[in-house]
């Protein structure tokens, strides 16, 4: 067979060829990511981490023990941009999680890893930015968690877990060798995240000693960042009409573990 070399002629129909008059560029779009980001990612509340400076000075690791203003963990967070009270709402997308310890490019996966990938700016325009220990918290969904918690009598009688609590499934004690479980709204009631004692559990004042309760509550989850996969995602926008290039950032993704799996001493 001859190899074909005719020309086809221009359309005479009205509707264009579908074929583009210029190739569209390959490379990766930032604007297209950011927008598929946007329109199909979850809301967190971003909380930036910085080292607490409730120490003495800095020839020697010598934090304030039971320190109050980082609980002990000494990291610090801050959720507002500065000079304002507006919190650093970010969008992001859990691409990929892990159930077992995994070695992988990005290095070993534990146990409760999981990878989210976030935009490059936040929805005010202004450049978003991840770090080692910063935090997401994730206001619109919900984990069950279980906790041990003694009881210790405050001015209010209200005590807090490790998250704010959104409700309770059950709070039981074993109380003179049988098992007790306690009931919303008789016993106790949630009030600003915390349980508000309604009764008065056993608390032995000289030997700091007060029942032991073990509860099962939903909180919104919290992530920390273990690893940020890219320390600088970038790329060139490029205009084939005018050829020029324009350098932009590409979405960024971290390595997070739920906070609840933490120890403080991590």
């Amino acid at each position: 067979m001859k190899k074909p070399n005719k020309q086809y002629p221009k359309s005479t129909r009205s509707t264009p060829s579908p074929m583009p008059g210029i190739l569209p560029d390959p490379s990766i779009k930032a604007a297209s990511w950011d927008e598929l980001i946007q329109n199909r990612g979850i809301r967190f509340i971003h909380r930036v981490a910085m080292p607490c400076p409730n120490m003495k000075g800095l020839d020697e690791n010598n934090h304030a023990p039971n320190c109050q203003l980082c609980d002990n963990s000494q990291m610090l967070y801050k959720e507002t941009f500065p000079g304002t009270t507006d919190e650093r709402e970010v969008w992001g997308v859990f691409t990929s999680n892990s159930l077992e310890k995994m070695f992988e490019v990005q290095g070993v996966w534990e146990l409760g890893t999981a990878v989210i990938t976030f935009p490059a700016e936040y929805p005010n325009g202004l450049q978003a930015d991840f770090n080692t220990f910063d935090q997401f918290y994730c206001p619109d969904f919900e984990v069950r968690l279980y906790d041990l918690l003694k009881y210790e009598p405050t001015t209010n009688d209200i005590q807090k877990l490790r998250y704010p609590i959104v409700n309770i499934e059950y709070i039981t004690a074993v109380v003179n060798g049988v098992l007790t479980e306690y009931q919303l709204g008789t016993d106790y009631e949630i009030v600003d995240g915390g349980i508000h004692w309604l009764i008065k559990p056993y608390y032995d004042s000289a030997n700091d000693l007060g029942q032991v309760f073990s509860i099962v509550y939903n909180a919104n989850p919290v992530y920390t960042v273990q690893n940020v996969l890219h320390e600088m995602r970038v790329t060139q926008d490029y205009d084939i009409a005018t050829g020029q290039k324009t350098a932009r950032r590409l979405p960024q993704q971290v390595l997070v573990k739920r906070d609840f799996l933490l120890q403080k001493e991590e």
